[in-house]
């Protein structure tokens, strides 16, 4: 074996190589991947290099001084990391002659120096301040000097060792030649001297780099065939730490319904669904901070905020954090985590707030299934989950609470208020307030929204007059996130892996949104018959929470925000657009509005429903130059 042999090593040297001259040509690799490919090997001694090298790494990188030369010493380390990795990729110890072992323990030994320097030279910098400029300024240069002797030192180090498994590579083919058996001694002599002399010379790590011509697909590809991708796993975790309670309105009763079922049993299973922006989160909290809740789960209640978990590992490692669990390299993270829950003697209860990152991770569904049906469980796990959606995750696995919550849904008229004169109590009885709360449809996000922009000054009559021009753009906030940006928060919706894989469903949303007052399920057909599979588009809409059903089932509705986000972001293509105004066209039959026809009644009373829907959809037509002014009419 080694880095250079001839055949197996051969693909070791493509891969440990290509490494090496990605990062010596300024593409930092991660530590993330390189903490991948370690859980990759089981031989302790490359294990052990590879941690020294990854704490010298980290060490480098939060030196405030000297950068240039940090930063060489990053590339170089790295580099020389790769490389051992590369090398010893798919070997098992016993394989692994002695002398090659030796190699390593010596560049082993070499990292532990440099860390020793790096953590002196951190020590330095830290003292600047005290010691005025001109200190700072001979300190500055005297770390630049030591760095650099620190970088030597690990060039020096890996030159040795790349001697070392060259040599091991001539041996193991001069072995084949049986006509050389006799003067085999002699040649290992030969080889030994030839090489030391030229090979630590011409053999260091930019020409080792130099070699290597593959890119990071390799590695990739073999961090990939372990049974869970860690491709996007990051070295900065988001905090776990519980946020404050917060303070909300109208949600007493579901709230209750929640605490009761938490208090039912030994555990429980609870999940809070409904669109986003209905403040699930924040429901999720208040439910957490109940005084009941308190008592009976105390410090053992842990936030696990999943809206960052976009790989499986990240999932597993944020469960880790929130359950203060030690920092750890091992490849079966999510094994420690199931042994330390079992082995609790207190009853956890895992808040896993915004789930749907981690449900939506492309390809991994049955894997996040796998976790959360083990999670449930365990008998000293309780679970609340907040998700945007209308589905229960893992129905056929995972036996939740009953009676089930239900979806979170607009606020009523008078909360709502309540919520906005919290942020902006100065638009206490404006006579428009009711009327800009109704156009938001009692959303509590986008109440919210409104109510900051209110606080500032801005007068009710204004902002109700530029959400009828503005809509939804009105409360986008630039570089926002779900919770400071309406449009943010519909477009995670959209982006759903359900709605992303039905186009029709975004078709039918278009529909949907043209009709402020909902859609009749049995109108749907005639509305727009060129979508056949709009029952399908319909549950996917409905699954993604983006659609409700009026309370007597009905009709299907889309509330303001979202119809507005889909109306300036997603217009009604022209050929369903026609479809619909032909079916509203058509809805009223001469012979049924004369006044004395036996279906007179029902007639009217049918167009009452659609009254509002009509007036828009003929709003529109009007304002379009190519509609048929004749049919129209």
């Amino acid at each position: 074996m080694g880095l250079l042999s001839s055949s197996k090593g051969s693909e070791r040297t493509s891969l440990s190589a290509s490494l090496g001259t990605a990062a010596l040509n300024g593409a930092q690799i991660s530590l993330t991947l390189l903490k991948e490919a370690m859980d990759g090997t089981n031989i302790p001694f490359v294990k052990g290099v590879a941690g020294v090298a990854v704490e010298a790494i980290n060490m480098a990188k939060s030196i405030q001084s000297n950068r240039e030369e940090c930063d060489d010493l990053i590339k170089r380390a790295t580099s020389i990391l790769v490389v051992i990795l590369g090398s010893f990729r798919g070997e098992t110890e016993d394989a692994i002659p002695v002398h090659l072992k030796n190699g390593v323990e010596r560049l082993t030994a070499s990292f532990h120096e440099v860390l020793a320097e790096l953590r002196i030279i951190e020590k330095r910098v830290g003292k600047w301040s005290v010691g005025g400029l001109a200190r700072a300024i001979l300190s500055n240069i005297d770390n630049g000097e030591k760095l650099k002797d620190c970088s030597a030192k690990l060039e020096w180090a890996m030159g040795e060792f790349q001697v070392t498994s060259k040599v091991d590579s001539c041996l193991k083919d001069l072995e084949r030649h049986e006509g050389l058996k006799k003067g085999q001694e002699g040649v290992k002599e030969e080889v030994r001297e030839g090489q030391v002399k030229t090979e630590v010379m011409e053999v260091n790590i930019k020409a080792g780099q130099g070699e290597i011509r593959d890119d990071l697909t390799e590695i990739r590809d073999v961090i990939n065939e372990q049974r869970i991708t860690k491709s996007s796993f990051t070295d900065n975790l988001p905090s776990t730490v519980m946020p404050a309670e917060p303070k909300i309105f109208g949600r007493q009763e579901y709230i209750e319904k929640a605490v009761t079922l938490l208090r039912s049993g030994v555990t429980a299973r609870l999940v809070i669904l409904g669109p986003g922006g209905m403040g699930k989160t924040s429901v999720a909290l208040k439910i957490i901070y109940d005084g009941r809740v308190k008592q009976l789960y105390g410090e053992y209640r842990c936030w696990v905020p999943c809206e960052q978990a976009t790989s499986i590992l990240l999932f597993i490692e944020l469960l880790a954090k929130s359950l203060h669990l030690p920092p750890s390299s091992s490849s079966d993270r999510f094994n420690e985590v199931i042994i330390f829950l079992e082995n609790s003697q207190t009853v956890y209860l895992l808040l896993l707030d915004n789930f749907e990152t981690p449900w939506d991770i492309e390809g991994q569904q049955s894997y996040v299934v796998d976790i959360l049906t083990k999670l449930a469980s365990i008998p000293t796990v309780s679970l609340l989950i907040t998700m945007r959606g209308g589905q229960y995750p893992a129905s056929d696995t995972i036996e939740w609470s009953t009676p089930r919550l239900p979806s979170l849904t607009q606020l009523d008229l008078e909360p709502a208020e309540q919520a906005f004169l919290r942020i902006s109590p100065e638009a206490a009885g404006d006579p428009e307030l009711k009327t800009l709360l109704q156009a938001l449809d009692c959303m509590p996000l986008a109440i919210t929204l409104m109510a900051k922009l209110s606080e500032v000054g801005e007068s009710i009559p204004d902002l109700l007059s530029q959400w009828s021009t503005e809509r939804t753009r009105l409360l986008d906030t630039p570089g926002g996130d779900r919770r400071n940006s309406i449009e943010v928060s519909i477009k995670l919706s959209l982006q759903s892996r359900a709605v992303k894989s039905n186009p029709d469903a975004i078709r039918l949303l278009s529909v949907l949104a043209m009709l402020p007052a909902g859609a009749a399920l049995a109108r749907l057909p005639d509305m727009c018959p060129s979508l056949p599979t709009w029952k399908t588009a319909l549950r996917v809409l409905q699954g993604a929470a983006l659609v409700y059903d009026s309370a007597d089932k009905s009709r299907v509705q889309v509330l303001s925000p979202i119809q507005s986000y889909i109306l300036l972001h997603h217009p009604l293509q022209q050929d369903l657009l026609d479809e619909l105004r032909s079916a509203y066209y058509q809805l009223a039959p001469r012979d049924q509005s004369a006044l004395g026809h036996p279906e007179f009644n029902d007639a009217w009373e049918e167009l009452a429903k659609e009254e509002v829907n009509m007036e828009a959809v003929l709003i529109n037509a009007l304002h379009d130059v190519n509609a048929n002014r004749e049919a129209i009419g």
